[in-house]
């Protein structure tokens, strides 16, 4: 027979959890009163909690004796559940407040900063903080710290980020770069004027990138072909196969072109109005996990 909808909605919640804490101690010890010292209140506040219980669950949980209490069928199949329920919740507790146990920093990165600079450097700071467990997140998106479970954030923008700290990533610049096979003949000193009959490679979004190369002073330089990338990570992995050229931040292709992987591109090179910014909630910059993840990264920028 189908349960009506009070019953299906009554079996669903929860009661109170001091109800359970009522009787988890009652029913140790057999006793309302043992029970009101244990948890330092009145022995009636005991009783009606455990009838508010009784009232909820619509089972009676003890037999009132002459001399004691005894466990009903039913209360003694609640009372193992609670006990256990009850030592989970405070061993979690107990954790969370333990100043030994590691702590859980969660970043939240572009995903370009996240794959090209900062998954290859996470293990350097693990070994230095043992005690901070890292969670390393990709995203785009807006961030707000009031809805989202995170501690830092990490992207790209102008200077302008109302009411959070920000701490700026690196200089404000930009290049060219492309694969040395792309370039294989080129002659040396080569510049983008030189090379238009290549394929640019672009972030959708962004800049055309012959604006950047007017603002450089380079005049304009139409290429033969343009091809589009949702994340500058995808854009700098086609630049790798050779695919074109691609304008990026020296921080995410500096380890290809120290690789000799990419090959700036001569006088390429220009100011940019935005940066990578670390990112935290304003009353959060001071906790330790945030402040000594904040002096790393920056400390491996200058580095």
């Amino acid at each position: 027979m189908p349960l009506d909808k009070p019953a299906a909605g009554k079996a669903r919640r929860l009661p109170p959890l001091n109800l359970f804490r009522a009787f988890d101690a009652a029913s140790r010890h057999l006793s309302f009163t043992l029970a009101a010292e244990e948890l330092l209140v009145t022995q009636s506040a005991v009783s009606q909690q455990i009838r508010q219980l009784e009232e909820f669950l619509d089972v009676r949980l003890f037999r009132r004796l002459p001399r004691g209490l005894e466990l009903t069928h039913e209360g003694t199949a609640l009372a193992g559940s609670v006990s256990e329920a009850l030592n989970m919740i405070g061993r979690a507790c107990g954790k969370l407040a333990d100043p030994t146990a590691p702590a859980i920093l969660s970043v939240n990165a572009a995903p370009a900063f996240a794959s090209k600079w900062l998954a290859p450097r996470l293990k350097r700071f693990m070994d230095r903080h043992e005690n901070i467990r890292v969670t390393l997140l990709s995203s785009s998106d807006p961030v707000n710290f009031n809805r989202q479970d995170i501690d830092v954030a990490i992207r790209w923008g102008g200077d302008d980020w109302d009411g959070m700290h920000a701490d700026p990533i690196g200089g404000g610049a930009a290049l060219a770069v492309a694969s040395p096979t792309l370039l294989d003949g080129t002659p040396a000193g080569a510049t983008l004027k030189d090379l238009r009959h290549l394929t640019l490679l672009q972030v959708i979004h962004q800049p055309h990138w012959t604006l950047w190369a007017e603002a450089a002073g380079l005049g304009e330089t139409g290429f033969a072909d343009t091809l589009y990338f949702g994340d500058a990570g995808l854009m700098i992995d086609a630049a790798l196969q050779g695919q074109g050229i691609c304008f990026a931040t020296p921080l995410l292709v500096e380890a290809e072109v120290q690789a000799g992987r990419l090959v700036p591109i001569a006088g390429s090179e220009i100011d940019l109005p935005e940066r990578f910014h670390l990112l935290c909630n304003l009353d959060m910059r001071d906790k330790p996990k945030i402040s000594l993840f904040r002096e790393w990264l920056l400390g491996e920028v200058t580095a």
